[in-house]
């Protein structure tokens, strides 16, 4: 339910209005007059006001002037007396939304407070989605995916409001998108001129909280950060959240945000923060078709090779592998499939699951940038030799280790 305000000069109106909404369960602020109305009000966050036309100092008509020119979104129901067309339609022309006649019932007034209430619902949900469209084909991250959690997460952050929430919690395992997710609210709700800040949490001082303190605001401070990420938050101790929740205070109206990048927030501190939460992949199957073409896709073009075609099958059995390392791992191995040439590009070039080691990450690595520098040159290995400066021995061995074939890259 969105605010609700009356204003009206007569305390026995305000009176009855606030007690008989008050039975019904609606909250519902009372102002005397309208320029206290327009003192008080958060314009900030738009709502529905319910005013009386005829005032000392300033009119209902100059009041929603006032109102509609610092928010449009405000639905404005004015009062008028028994018959005043001629005020009725004046308030129209203003941007009132509705009109009720002096006097009225209290149903009548309930009745016009929720057809105002659904009417700025459809134009802020017109508002989220036009700047979620916008967001989407932006150039910069996108938050891909229609699982019922990506569609709330997305519109969530599209509806943060900066100033009320600048310290902020992205709660997930690894490679389930926490920078991109940071990078994609910095580009939401900050100037395109503006950067982002990514500062690792064991750079933070630890034992000192004027220190800690400085050390944040000095980077607050710069005009051209827009948000700090504070990522691999898991190591900070519970010194450092208290001095973190302080800070929060201290800085309720600063324009930079702060980002915590989580696995697991501490039980006494999260809900100080606002949150968010990013599912593993085992939690949002659906995401992983849309997901792994377009990583395969996006990969193809970064090399000017085809799209692969990837199959229902291919599909299925990625849907049904376990991905421990979520997006990261399944964005490695959609670009090793668009590298991959044709007779080499079914499931089993695609890594093991358990990619924990880091003799096999390296090797996944090696295979990956020697696939690239093979498509770059068509096979000719002369200049694959002299781009990664090895020898031609080196060179043979470690294709045969991978086992890949020069003649399979001569037409990519």
């Amino acid at each position: 339910m969105p605010n609700i305000y009356f204003v009206d000069d007569e305390p026995a109106i305000r009176d009855s209005v606030q007690q008989a909404m008050l039975i019904e369960g609606v909250m519902i602020t009372c102002f005397p007059n309208a320029v206290e109305a327009l003192q008080c009000i958060d314009t900030s966050q738009a709502g529905i006001v319910v005013t009386d036309i005829h005032m000392p100092v300033m009119t209902g008509i100059e009041f929603t002037q006032q109102l509609l020119e610092k928010n449009a979104h405000f639905q404005v129901i004015v009062l008028t007396g028994h018959g005043d067309v001629q005020t009725a339609v004046s308030a129209m022309k203003a941007g009132a939304y509705d009109f009720l006649e002096k006097p009225f019932a209290i149903d009548k007034l309930q009745t016009a407070i929720q057809k105002a209430t659904d009417k700025l619902d459809l134009m802020q949900e017109n508002v989220l989605l036009r700047k979620e469209l916008d967001m989407q084909t932006h150039v910069g991250p996108k938050l891909l995916g229609q699982s019922p959690s990506m569609v709330k997460l997305r519109r969530d952050l599209v509806a943060l409001n900066p100033t009320q929430d600048n310290f902020m919690l992205l709660v997930g395992d690894t490679g389930t998108g926490k920078r991109i997710t940071a990078q994609y609210l910095h580009d939401l709700h900050h100037p395109y001129d503006s950067e982002l800040y990514a500062l690792a949490a064991h750079e933070l001082p630890a034992h000192n909280e004027t220190e800690f303190k400085q050390f944040f605001f000095q980077r607050l401070s710069k005009p051209q950060i827009g948000t700090i990420y504070l990522y691999q938050a898991d190591i900070l101790t519970v010194q450092q959240w208290t001095w973190l929740t302080d800070l929060k205070l201290e800085c309720n109206e600063c324009a930079t945000s702060v980002i915590i990048a989580i696995h697991t927030p501490p039980t006494t501190f999260h809900s100080e923060f606002r949150r968010f939460d990013l599912l593993p992949l085992c939690e949002r199957k659906e995401d992983i078709r849309i997901l792994f073409k377009h990583f395969a896709r996006s990969a193809a073009s970064r090399y000017q090779l085809p799209p692969p075609t990837i199959t229902e099958e291919e599909i299925q059995q990625l849907t049904n592998k376990s991905w421990s390392e979520n997006i990261k791992q399944l964005r490695q191995h959609a670009e090793l499939r668009a590298l991959k040439p044709s007779d080499l590009s079914g499931l089993n070039c695609l890594a093991s699951d358990e990619q924990k080691s880091l003799n096999q990450r390296i090797d996944l690595f090696e295979q990956t940038l020697l696939i690239e520098v093979l498509h770059r040159y068509h096979g000719r290995l002369k200049d694959v030799q002299l781009e990664l400066q090895v020898s031609r021995k080196t060179l043979y061995d470690k294709l045969k280790k991978h086992q890949l074939d020069k003649t399979n890259f001569k037409n990519g």
